[in-house]
């Protein structure tokens, strides 16, 4: 009897730990790829190109003025090294890590990247927001006239990071295109010496949102407001504390609001019209009538909440 207990407290044991196992394994993730390229153009792509950030003028010369590097036209080559590979994502405002660096050790030519060239692809939770990228570039050698140099990757230039990208993964998978601008990374230092500045360009090919905004418009009757408004955000359903964000809509606004970034959570926003305005004991009170009142859950599929709402007078 004894025996056949432990058996099926086993089995029971068991079962639950599958279960949880399944809850962990099929948690919904998206494919994200990331894509070197030749060129960032794109309708309807998001292109943002990298600064030179505190490197010196002097060193860039030859870099931001093609007229003056003649000798870009005889590089045959340019194998640029990048060994590791990483990313930051976010489910939460103020929330975020950074991802294990992938260790890729893949050589790219950059000078014949006439298409595009899948490099690796990762995998984040869906409705996880891409908040930076990072990747290192350790070698790099050029071929001039059939002969090889060695190229010098400054030291703090050999970790490349692209910060407050803000990319919302909301599709089962996504695609991230990278490019080298090669011509305007390379400098040529010396006769036979040459140095690697790494300027990239970057392109998303998914959905950009607010990152955890709660924003919207508000119509009366159908159309515009025709008069200001007050809104209040509450946390939760109590709307009779203190309002975490109190604004005023001026007719200017058209209606439209932006409350800020916050925490997935359960919470009410309040239309207030009819406003005025009366100076009471050296201060102003305001009076007004409840509009309307709407109770949500943000964060709960996206990374921001977008709300239209509505009433009539």
């Amino acid at each position: 009897m004894n025996k056949m207990l432990f058996i099926f407290a086993m089995s029971v044991l068991v079962l639950v730990l599958f279960s949880c196992s399944q809850l962990n394994l099929f948690e919904p993730k998206s494919k994200i790829s990331v894509i070197f390229s030749s060129a960032v153009e794109g309708e309807g792509d998001v292109t943002k190109v990298q600064e030179y950030s505190s490197y010196s003028s002097t060193v860039l010369q030859g870099l931001n003025k093609r007229e003056e590097a003649p000798w870009i036209k005889d590089i045959q080559h340019l194998y640029v090294k990048v060994s590791k590979f990483s990313y930051k994502y976010s489910t939460g405002p103020g929330a975020g890590k950074w991802a294990t660096p992938t260790t890729v050790e893949k050589v790219i030519d950059f000078t014949a990247l006439d298409s595009e060239t899948e490099w690796l692809k990762f995998d984040v939770p869906k409705g996880a927001v891409i908040v930076a990228l990072a990747l290192e570039v350790t070698q790099a050698t050029v071929t001039i006239n059939d002969q090889s140099y060695p190229v010098t990757i400054p030291a703090e230039k050999a970790r490349v990071v692209l910060p407050n990208l803000n990319w919302e993964v909301k599709d089962d998978s996504s695609e991230i295109v990278l490019s080298i601008d090669w011509s305007r990374s390379i400098i040529k230092s010396g006769p036979t010496s040459y140095m690697l500045v790494p300027r990239v360009a970057y392109r998303w090919r998914g959905t950009l949102k607010y990152l955890w905004a709660i924003y919207g418009d508000i119509k009366v009757n159908e159309a515009t407001p025709t008069e200001p408004l007050l809104i209040g955000l509450f946390e939760g359903t109590d709307t009779s504390a203190t309002p975490t964000v109190l604004k005023l809509i001026p007719l200017r606004n058209e209606g439209k609001f932006w409350l800020g970034k916050h925490e997935k959570g359960i919470y009410t926003i309040v239309v207030w019209d009819n406003l005025t305005w009366e100076f009471e004991d050296e201060k102003y009170v305001i009076s007004a009538r409840k509009a309307t009142e709407t109770t949500f859950e943000h964060g709960k599929e996206t990374a921001h909440t977008e709300l239209h709402l509505a009433y009539s007078k």
